[in-house]
């Protein structure tokens, strides 16, 4: 299928610049760019750790769907993203096995470590958990 490895782990924050300065200090991890996703209504930060990243997010509104996550669930693990060769070719197999997408195509992004092509599985298909898959361009 095209599975790499584990690209990101996201984790909801109410208030980025404070989570930032909880994972540097308590951690050692350092922070990247903090970047702004209007579409999803989030800032986030991907702070590297080794060859993964730790994605801070944090609404950048009262309102969307990590708005909503936060005030339902609270701060916490929102996402796992895995790194794939193909996403086009990834997205067809798991259809194929019944798996649900968020967005019918694929998304595009710059981020501090390139430009990437993404899309969430949705949580019913996937056990629970959100799941992005991230192509490296």
């Amino acid at each position: 299928m095209g599975v790499e490895k584990l690209q990101e782990v996201g984790i909801a924050v109410r208030d980025l610049a404070e989570a930032l300065r909880f994972f540097t200090q308590v951690l050692g991890v350092p922070p990247g760019n903090t970047e702004t996703y209007d579409r999803y209504g989030m800032r986030f930060n991907l702070c590297p750790l080794g060859d993964t990243y730790l994605e801070l997010i944090e609404p950048s509104s009262a309102e969307g769907a990590l708005a909503e996550s936060i005030e339902r669930r609270g701060e916490g693990l929102h996402h796992i993203a895995l790194k794939v060769s193909n996403l086009e070719e990834t997205m067809a197999r798991l259809r194929e096995k019944g798996i649900e997408f968020v967005e019918d195509a694929p998304l595009y992004l710059n981020v501090s470590y390139g430009r990437v092509k993404f899309t969430f599985v949705r949580p019913r298909s996937f056990h629970g958990v959100l799941l992005e898959l991230v192509e490296i361009l």
